[in-house]
């Protein structure tokens, strides 16, 4: 069976990497970028099956990069806590919204 393939866009290193792990652990083939235009170049070269995306990002932010991220389910992770930021997401194409920070389980 072939693995499911995740795109990690996440700045915080250490973060990106326990995720990452996690992941891999529960199966999943986990390719990680710490900036949004890293992230955009393995999007444009790649197929995956789920993005999980930080939106306080370096080059080339979250909430720029969502909006061409049609066709793949987005999870956005993200410490803006906010209503306002979370209902924004949501509407503009997220499939949920994770608040920083989460128990795995979540």
């Amino acid at each position: 069976m072939e693995r499911k393939k995740i795109l990690l866009v996440e700045d915080e290193v250490k973060l990106a990497r326990f995720v990452e792990l996690e992941l891999q652990y529960e199966g999943y083939d986990v390719t990680v970028c710490h900036d949004g235009r890293e992230g955009m170049n393995q999007i444009m070269d790649n197929l995956f099956d789920m993005i999980l995306l930080d939106l306080m990002l370096p080059g080339l932010s979250g909430e720029e990069l969502l909006p061409r991220l049609d066709g793949v389910p987005v999870i956005v992770l993200s410490a803006k806590a906010g209503v306002d930021s979370k209902v924004d997401m949501l509407l503009g194409g997220a499939a949920d919204y994770v608040t920083k920070p989460f128990d795995t389980k979540e």
